[in-house]
């Protein structure tokens, strides 16, 4: 992020602020910091081979702003940007349980994108997930779907 960007986006934190929180701030050094987009990126987004993603699984799709996950009812992605102030979202594990966290301002969201804790008062935004024959993944960061959509994995 540009000086222009950090000046724009009230949500951001900054280093120092991190740094003056101690243990807390060491551990947050090495999670993504700062603003992203409102929105992923527009249009087709390659987000792998649906061979390579079990079912009860979640990730990142590496270089993009979005989550892909899979579950028993098939394919779905989301966007990984906070509904709050843009930030972005981090997949936390506690023992056995998988939360989405935002720790800009501690929103978080269930693994299909459902708000467990504000500020944010609206769900992660569900994303049209296209799956070709050869089993390549395909994202469309422009098409918003229901939080109930699935694509099928044959």
């Amino acid at each position: 992020m540009d000086q222009a960007e950090a000046d724009s986006c009230s949500a951001c934190i900054s280093r120092r602020a991190v740094l003056r929180g101690g243990a807390v701030g060491a551990m947050m050094m090495a999670l993504p910091l700062g603003c992203a987009s409102s929105t992923p990126t527009p249009g087709p987004i390659l987000a792998g081979n649906v061979a390579d993603v079990r079912v009860d699984s979640l990730q990142v799709v590496p270089g993009e702003q979005v989550f892909l996950a899979r579950d028993t009812n098939g394919l779905y992605a989301m966007t990984q940007v906070c509904t709050h102030q843009g930030q972005l979202v981090s997949i936390l594990t506690v023992g056995q349980a998988t939360v989405l966290h935002c720790y800009g301002h501690g929103s978080e969201f269930t693994t299909n994108g459902a708000v467990v804790a504000g500020p944010a008062t609206r769900p992660l935004e569900h994303l049209r997930v296209d799956l070709a024959s050869d089993g390549t993944i395909t994202v469309q960061g422009d098409q918003f779907v229901s939080a109930d959509s699935r694509t099928l994995v044959g």
